[in-house]
């Protein structure tokens, strides 16, 4: 099974809208905690345009942006691949699950892989494999069919395993291209998780019943308010609750096509809600 072209035209071609939405009881802002409004209080704003600035300074090709976080990851041995990865903090450290990160189109590892680190280290292991469509300008994305990329899953799980990390299904966190690609392997069994955090795939809509079939137990949407995913993502999360599903849309702020939220505590909570050790 491929990913068509005209598909990921259409996917990935979504950058800095501004949409107005209703956000209901999905919905979870680190602005106004509690509340579920997503305007700042009018004297935010100065505070707001500044957290902006610095989320969208690093951003790069396909929304990428660079780690916020200077702090040097391992590298794991992935059956003769190197791997980037994070080792789980102290107190995860007795039951790790693992948590793959999966980047966007023309993604890198080394880009994304920090700012999840947060989330992931109070889980487990982090690992952030690459997409093994190589492209000129030295970036990756997730071409090919299914199993390709399931095997590149496959090794980051089995690398962090090696590690201690626990067999059991862990948390999947996909950007854009990534974000489609978590799930259509999930709803293939090529790849097992308890939870998913999808970031920023307005098309993505995943179905309820496959879901459970699958064996997912919470799934996490998010968004920034300037990225065209922002209201499909609302509305997904929505009706994977009315569906029975245990679902939250996480809002990134003011920000486009990118994870580089205006407050990484959002990613933080939204991971280690999706692995279950937070309410």
């Amino acid at each position: 099974m491929s990913i068509s072209s005209s598909r990921l035209g259409a996917r990935f071609a979504v950058f800095c809208l501004v949409v107005a939405a209703s956000l209901g009881t999905v919905f979870v802002s680190r602005a106004k905690a509690g509340t579920g409004a997503s305007e700042g209080a009018p004297g935010e704003e100065g505070a707001r345009t500044a957290a902006r600035t610095t989320a969208l300074s690093g951003a790069t090709l396909g929304g990428e942006a660079r780690g916020r976080d200077a702090s040097t990851p391992v590298t794991l041995e992935a059956e003769g691949r190197a791997l980037l990865a994070y080792p789980p903090s102290a107190e995860a450290a007795a039951h790790p699950m693992t948590v793959v990160y999966l980047h966007g189109i023309h993604g890198r590892a080394q880009n994304g892989c920090p700012w999840f680190r947060g989330g992931a280290r109070e889980l487990g292991w982090l690992v952030c494999p690459e997409a093994a469509r190589r492209e000129a300008n030295g970036t990756a994305s997730w071409g090919g069919d299914l199993a390709e990329q399931g095997a590149v899953v496959a090794r980051a799980t089995r690398a962090a395993e090696a590690k201690g990390a626990s067999s059991a299904p862990g948390v999947a966190v996909g950007f854009s291209q990534g974000g489609y690609v978590a799930l259509d392997l999930v709803k293939s069994r090529q790849a097992r998780f308890r939870g998913l955090v999808l970031i920023a795939a307005p098309e993505a809509h995943p179905s309820a019943e496959k879901l459970r079939d699958a064996g997912v137990v919470r799934v996490a949407l998010a968004a920034g308010s300037w990225d065209a995913a922002y209201a499909p993502l609302i509305a997904d999360a929505k009706r994977l609750q009315r569906e029975g599903i245990d679902a939250r849309f996480y809002d990134l702020g003011a920000v486009g096509h990118t994870y580089a939220a205006e407050d990484p505590e959002t990613l933080r909570e939204a991971i280690a809600w999706a692995g279950g050790i937070r309410d």
